[in-house]
């Protein structure tokens, strides 16, 4: 509560349960502690107590510094030469959404304009939105390849600093620019080693992690020969294509920076999830078959009943758009599921919690109902993961 600049009024202690409550400008926040955490109130006070919990959730409460490399035939390589991403899994669910409304408002155009479109350019119609994004698939697996982890190692030093070293943090993070082009595994650890026994730097912990992704898919006992990559990139995040002949895995640095052996695991198995139910696959068909229906209703049905062709239009793409969408929040549930029979909820629930925290935050504030978003709410996923 330091962090605040408040501290609480009330301390209660009833067997298990601890009960702290805050006061300030009319406004009151209860936090209650025992074998969950429950916050009530009401005002600014009760979402700054969920904000500073939900932090708690994704961070420990430690600030932390992570160095990551990868280690391939003896090579070590820095995050700053592995392949840029910027937010994988919304390039190809984009692209198949704005691919459907473009399309559709070219075919309404014509039709305007008396231009009834032939046959070949219905045809061109219908399968651009199914190449469009394999395309796209494979040109993003060939960006990527380089941030291979199979015959690789991850090796991660991690420093953790309380909320209140941030003068230790600072010096820490200034002092480990001199690396920055480092790539000699022995001279990061001299000089980590460094960091630790000097005062001004010291950590509260640290610890070296080397997780082996070879090793990691033989314990989960994965089946198929899936593609798994690392990017640079600094969304925590993580994305997955399962096409015919195309099966692959993004994670990024950000997010195996974040996680521990487990959680990566529990991750994994997740986006594993995605491609062996044909998720891709199943929103590539949706598109196509929403897209097929756009042009019976423009070219066909339209003119036949003398409807007005951009309202009906425009309702039949948010029907569209909301029954994708839908089927694509059924398929993180099945994925969620999938991952489960690998392990354990504990393992799956505090991935999505490190991942999702400041999400979490904003649905427990705002309440606002995501209907167009690709994405259940991450606490009915929570729910049902502890279930």
């Amino acid at each position: 509560m330091k962090i605040t600049g408040l501290a609480y009024t009330t301390k209660e202690v009833n067997g298990d349960i601890t009960r702290l409550v805050v006061h300030g400008n009319n406004e009151i926040a209860e936090l209650s502690i025992n074998h969950e955490v429950r916050v009530k109130g009401r005002g600014r006070m009760r979402d700054l107590m969920n904000a500073l919990v939900l932090r708690y959730l994704g961070t420990d409460g430690m600030r932390r510094i992570t160095i990551l490399l990868l280690k391939r035939n003896n090579r070590i390589y820095r995050v700053n030469d592995l392949p840029r991403a910027y937010s994988p899994p919304i390039g190809l669910i984009g692209l198949m959404l704005i691919s459907i409304m473009v399309l559709s408002i070219i075919v309404a155009v014509l039709r305007i304009i008396n231009i009834i479109p032939s046959i070949h350019l219905i045809i061109v119609l219908l399968l651009s939105p199914l190449l469009i994004p394999i395309i796209y698939s494979y040109i993003l697996q060939l960006r990527v390849k380089h941030g291979d982890l199979r015959n690789s190692r991850i090796i991660k030093f991690v420093l953790e600093y309380g909320d209140f070293d941030e003068m230790r943090f600072n010096e820490a993070l200034r002092l480990l620019s001199r690396i920055e082009n480092t790539k000699s595994l022995s001279e990061v650890r001299r000089f980590l080693i460094s960091l630790i026994n000097d005062d001004r730097t010291r950590p509260r912990n640290f610890y070296e992690e080397e997780i082996n992704i070879d090793s990691l898919i033989n314990r989960l006992g994965i089946k198929g020969n899936y593609g798994i990559y690392l990017v640079n990139a600094n969304q925590c995040n993580a994305a997955s294509i399962g096409l015919p002949g195309i099966n692959y895995i993004i994670l990024t640095s950000r997010l195996a920076s974040c996680l521990s052996i487990d959680e990566l695991a529990a991750v994994i198995m997740h986006e594993v999830g995605h491609i062996v139910h044909g998720d891709s696959a199943k929103t590539l068909f949706l598109i196509s078959l929403a897209q097929l229906v756009n042009i019976t209703l423009i070219t066909y049905i339209i003119p036949l009943m003398s409807l007005p062709a951009i309202p009906i239009l425009i309702m039949a793409m948010l029907l569209e758009m909301f029954g994708i969408i839908s089927v694509m929040k059924l398929s993180e549930y099945s994925a969620d599921k999938y991952a489960l029979r690998f392990v354990p909820p504990r393992s799956l629930a505090m991935a999505l919690i490190r991942v999702t925290w400041k999400e979490l935050y904003n649905e427990l504030v705002s309440r606002r109902l995501g209907i167009f978003a690709s994405h259940p709410s991450v606490s009915s996923r929570l729910v049902r993961i502890m279930r």
